[in-house]
């Protein structure tokens, strides 16, 4: 019998241990509130008129899958961790979507059975996250959508936030206490221009992309300022996978200002 990868099974705890709060914090943290406001403004701008099939990578519970249901699309979502998948079930809006428990790799790359995959705070975490992206590109329909949210490698809070935890690795845990413990797991940060051009190879063309995360709450008129490729902890994009004969040439729109690559 093959043995679990013990690194993934420390993956999987740890997201076991988030899912109890997980909810909470996009219900009473701020900039989880914004990046949730920000990521449903991209739905409004790049999701087509018609709702088709959709299949969310890493739900944990469900908060982006439930929202793309009351849009009207039929959702897929998976999650590794039994303890995400478990708290999605147990939301009173989860009757629509279709949980299941596992990752991306256990979907099965039927070929061109999806309109629309989301893949948020979810390559930085994949080991090999090239095969997934060739995956992804697989179970998409051409003319498809996939977004993606990745850590911004660019941005000085993503920096700042690697010298705390170095800090706090060589203190081990003395200074610093627990912060930053999502980034034992991580693997992958990208600039915007690294994500695009890895899409690019795969057949897809970017359509819409910002950065969000500036690590503060507020003042709300101060965020815009944050919320740039030089500072901001998270880069977010729609990409479309163009069918025979499209052009991969991006071309800029106002929604690029602060988002293009």
């Amino acid at each position: 019998m093959k043995k679990d990868n013990p690194k993934v099974v420390e993956h999987v705890a740890f997201f076991d241990a988030e899912a109890a709060h997980w909810e909470d914090r996009y219900a009473s943290d701020p900039r989880f509130a914004r990046r949730f406001a920000r990521i449903a403004e991209l739905f409004n701008l790049v999701l087509p008129a018609a709702p088709g099939r959709a299949l969310d990578v890493g739900c944990g519970t469900g908060i982006f899958s439930r929202e793309l249901a009351r849009r009207g699309w039929r959702v897929t979502a998976l999650d590794a961790s039994p303890e995400m998948i478990e708290h999605a079930q147990a939301h009173p809006d989860h009757d629509s979507i279709e949980f299941i428990k596992g990752s991306y790799a256990t979907h099965p790359p039927d070929g061109n059975c999806f309109d629309l995959i989301l893949a948020l705070s979810v390559l930085e975490y994949v080991e090999d996250d090239e095969a997934a992206l060739r995956h992804f590109a697989k179970l998409l329909k051409p003319g498809g959508l996939l977004i993606v949210s990745v850590p911004n490698r660019k941005g000085l809070l993503r920096v700042l936030e690697g010298l705390v935890f170095g800090v706090r690795t060589v203190s081990r845990g003395r200074l610093f206490g627990s912060r930053g413990d999502y980034l034992v797991h991580q693997k992958h940060q990208y600039s915007s221009l690294e994500l695009s051009l890895m899409l690019r190879q795969l057949g897809f063309r970017k359509v819409r992309g910002f950065f969000v995360g500036a690590g503060i709450s507020g003042p709300s008129w101060l965020l815009p300022l944050f919320e740039r490729r030089w500072w901001a902890g998270m880069y977010c994009a729609a990409y479309k996978k163009l069918g025979s004969g499209e052009s991969r040439s991006h071309l800029p729109t106002s929604g690029d200002r602060v988002g293009r690559a």
